[in-house]
C-alpha cells in the first residue's frame, strides 16, 4: 500500500478512537500535502545551506536541479521561510535521488526512510493539531494535555528529520507522542546493585522511594518508560531476567514531554529523563552511563557558580540533574538502554524567577540595564501564586499578570484564531502591535543574553540553550528563563580551570573539551542560531519588525556585555575571544543533514554562513 493510502486508512480509524473527532477526507489530503512540501523545502534547503549541490538564490527562490522553491522571506544563517502555498516540490522518493544523486545505496535508503517518517508524523501531529482547534473553539474538552510543550507541532525549526521517530509504531506514537495523547507510563525494573551505576546514591534512594515501594536488598529498583520495557528483553538479550527483573507494580501516569522520553509526574512532582531506544531527529535516545555520572556534578558546578557571580543567575535557573541511575558502563552498548536522570519539577524554579522580577521592579536599582527609549509600564510587585503548574490558553489572550511556563519552542505555533502565541505574549505591552512585539524582544533579549553569555566568557560554561530545551517564565513580560538537560552542554577546560572549577566528570565524556571553538559554538547554535533565530522570525511573521532591526539589537546587548566585562583584567583575554568569535563576518553551523548522511551524533559537521551578528550584515539579495 502506498505511504499515502497507509496513513489515510490510519488516521480515519485511530483518531476517532483517540480523540472522538473524525477527519475528514479533505483534511487528510491537505495535511499530508503539506507535510510532503513542508519536509521536502526543509531537505532541499539544507542541501542548499550545506553545500552539498550548487544552487541559485534570487528573486525570492532557490533554484537548482531543474527544481526551483519559492521563499517567503530570507532570512539569517539562510534558514529561510520557504512559500509553501506555492512550492510545488516532488513526492520525497523521488525528490532525494535528484538533489543527491550520488548517495550511495545505504544512506540513501536510511535518509529516505527518516524523511518519510518525518512526514508522516509530521501530517499527522498537524492534523490532530488542526482537530484541537475545532474542538477548544466549540467549547468541548479535549482528551489529551494541554500544556503549551504538548501544543508544539512542527518540532525543530528547521531540520529535514524534525519529526522523525523510527522505532515507534504508528499507534505507539499516536499514544505516547508528546503532540498527540502524549501518554507516558512508568515502569520499574530491578537491577542488581553490583551491576549497577549511581549518581548522588543517597537522593537516588530517597527519590526513588517516592516513585515506588523500595527494592529488596541487594536490588535497585529503576523506572523505565512503558516504551522501553516492551523493549528490554530483546534490547538486554542475556541481562534481562538475570541482573535486570521486571516489577510487578502498577505504573505511575506521567505525561510526555516535548522529546518525548522525558516526562512529566505529577506525584510526586519529577521529571524523569529515561531511555527510549527510538531514533529523534539525529541520535537514538538511550541514557548512556557518562550521561548518568555527569548529571549531579555538572548540576553542583552550575550551583557553585550562579551562587558566587549573580550575574549568571539574573534572569536564569537551572533544572537540575539532581540524581541518576543506570546500568554500570562495563556492559558496553546494552548500558545506555536503561538509566534515568531525575530532576525536580521546574515549577519552583518559575516562582524564584518570578519573585526576582517583583524585587527588581521594586527597586529600580536591581533591574536589568535598557535602552532609554525602551520605557515600559511599571511591572507589578507581588508575589507568584502557588500554582505554578503550566497551562495553556486556548479561548483569548494570556493571563498578564499570572506567571506563566511556557516551552520556548511553543512561542511560534498558531493559536486557534490563528495568531502566533509571540503575539499573545506581547499584548500586555503599550502601543501598536510593531512596538509590542519590538518591546517583547527588547525584554526577551535582556534577561535570556546576559546571563548564558556570562557563564561562557567569564567560566567556559555553554549551555545547550536552544528553543526544546529553554523554558520561558512570562507574566505580562519575560520573568527569565530555566535551562534544562545539562547532557548537551560544553564546558571548556582552560576556562573553567582559570575560574577555579574543577568538575569530576566521567573519563569518556565529550561535555569537557580543550577546543575553545567548540564551547564558544555550541551557544552560537544553540542560542542564536536554533533559539534567537526563530523568535526573530515568529516576531516578524507575527507583525512585528524585522529581521534587519531586530539582529542589530543582539549584537549590541552582546557589545554591550563585551565591553563591560573586558574593564575587568582576568576577563579582558576571554572577551576579546569571544567578541571576535561571535561578530565574525562568516561562522560555522551545524550541518544537520550531512551528520545523517555520515551517522554522527556528537561528532558535528558544519557549514559557513554569513554570521547576522558582524558589523554591517545585510540579508538583502545581493
Amino acid at each position: 500500500m502506498p505511504e499515502r493510502d497507509r496513513f489515510f486508512a490510519f488516521a480515519a480509524r485511530a483518531l476517532p478512537l483517540a480523540f472522538r473527532v473524525r477527519p475528514e477526507p479533505a483534511d487528510l489530503a491537505c495535511h499530508w500535502r503539506a507535510a510532503t512540501q513542508a519536509i521536502g523545502a526543509r531537505l532541499l534547503l539544507a542541501c542548499a545551506r550545506e553545500r552539498l549541490l550548487a544552487f541559485d538564490l534570487q528573486d525570492m527562490s532557490l533554484r537548482t536541479c531543474s527544481l526551483s522553491l519559492p521563499l517567503r522571506r530570507r532570512r539569517a544563517f539562510e534558514l529561510h521561510a520557504p512559500d509553501l502555498e506555492a512550492s510545488d516540490l516532488p513526492d520525497l522518493p523521488q525528490l532525494l535521488p535528484r538533489l543527491l544523486p550520488a548517495l550511495a545505496p545505504a544512506p540513501r535508503a536510511r535518509l529516505a526512510r527518516e524523511l518519510d517518517d518525518s512526514r508522516w508524523n509530521l501530517a499527522l501531529a498537524r492534523l490532530v493539531a488542526d482537530l484541537r482547534h475545532r474542538t477548544c473553539s466549540e467549547g468541548q474538552a479535549w482528551p489529551a494535555p494541554l500544556d503549551p510543550e504538548n501544543l508544539v507541532v512542527d518540532g525543530h525549526p528547521w531540520h529535514p528529520m524534525s519529526k522523525t521517530r523510527l522505532g515507534l509504531r504508528a499507534w505507539e506514537n499516536l499514544r505516547h507522542g508528546p503532540d498527540l495523547l502524549a501518554q507516558a507510563p512508568v515502569h520499574a525494573v530491578d537491577l542488581a546493585a553490583d551491576h549497577a551505576q549511581l549518581a548522588a546514591p543517597d537522593l537516588y534512594a530517597d527519590l526513588a522511594r517516592e516513585l515506588f515501594p523500595p527494592a529488596p536488598a541487594g536490588l535497585v529498583r529503576l523506572p523505565v518508560h512503558a516504551l522501553q520495557l516492551r523493549r528490554l528483553p530483546r534490547l538486554l538479550g542475556p541481562l534481562w531476567r538475570s541482573v535486570a527483573h521486571p516489577v510487578d507494580l502498577p505504573p505511575l501516569p506521567a505525561r510526555a514531554l516535548l522529546s518525548l522520553r522525558t516526562v512529566a509526574l505529577a506525584a510526586p512532582a519529577l521529571h524523569l529523563k529515561l531511555a527510549v531506544d527510538i531514533h529523534t531527529t539525529s541520535a537514538r535516545r538511550q541514557v548512556s552511563p557518562a550521561s548518568v555520572h555527569n548529571g549531579p556534578p555538572i548540576a553542583a558546578l552550575l550551583a557553585a557558580i550562579q551562587a558566587a557571580d549573580p550575574e549568571t543567575r539574573r534572569g536564569l535557573r537551572i533544572q537540575a540533574d539532581v540524581a541518576a541511575a543506570g546500568m554500570h558502563p562495563r556492559h558496553g552498548d546494552r548500558a545506555g538502554q536503561l538509566g534515568v536522570v531525575l530532576r525536580p519539577d521546574p515549577a519552583a524554579l518559575a516562582r524564584d524567577l518570578h519573585a526576582d522580577l517583583s524585587l527588581a521592579t521594586a527597586d529600580p536599582r536591581l533591574a536589568p540595564s535598557r535602552p532609554a527609549d525602551m520605557s515600559l509600564e511599571t511591572f507589578p510587585s507581588g508575589h507568584a501564586p502557588d500554582d505554578m503548574s503550566p497551562r495553556t490558553f486556548p479561548h483569548g489572550h494570556v493571563p498578564s499578570r499570572s506567571p506563566q511556563l511556557l516551552v520556548c519552542a511553543a512561542l511560534g505555533e498558531r493559536r486557534p484564531g490563528g495568531d502566533l502565541l509571540v503575539r499573545e505574549l506581547a499584548a500586555d505591552y503599550p502601543g501598536d502591535l510593531r512596538a509590542r512585539l519590538a518591546a517583547f524582544f527588547s525584554d526577551y533579549l535582556e534577561v535570556l543574553v546576559p546571563p548564558a553569555l556570562r557563564l561562557l566568557t567569564a567560566h567556559g560554561v555553554a549551555l545547550e540553550a536552544h528553543l526544546q530545551n529553554t523554558l520561558l517564565v512570562h507574566a505580562g513580560r519575560p520573568c527569565g528563563f530555566i535551562v534544562r538537560d545539562l547532557g548537551g552542554i560544553r564546558l571548556h577546560r582552560g576556562r573553567l580551570a582559570a575560574a577555579g572549577h574543577a568538575p569530576a566528570l566521567a573519563s569518556d565524556s565529550f561535555t569537557l573539551t580543550a577546543d575553545l571553538a567548540e564551547a564558544q559554538g555550541k551557544l552560537l547554535h544553540t542560542l542564536v542560531h536554533a533559539h534567537l533565530a526563530a523568535v526573530i522570525a515568529w516576531i516578524e511573521d507575527a507583525g512585528g519588525p524585522d529581521q534587519a532591526e531586530l539582529w542589530p539589537c543582539v549584537r549590541r546587548i552582546c557589545q554591550r556585555l563585551f565591553d563591560r566585562w573586558a574593564a575587568v583584567p582576568a576577563l579582558a583575554r576571554a572577551c576579546a575571544d569571544d567578541r571576535a568569535f561571535f561578530f565574525a563576518a562568516a561562522c560555522r553551523s551545524k550541518a544537520l543533514l550531512r551528520m545523517r548522511i555520515d551517522e554522527r551524533v556528537s561528532d558535528y559537521a558544519y557549514t559557513e554562513v554569513a554570521n547576522a551578528l558582524a558589523e554591517g550584515y545585510s540579508s538583502s539579495p545581493a
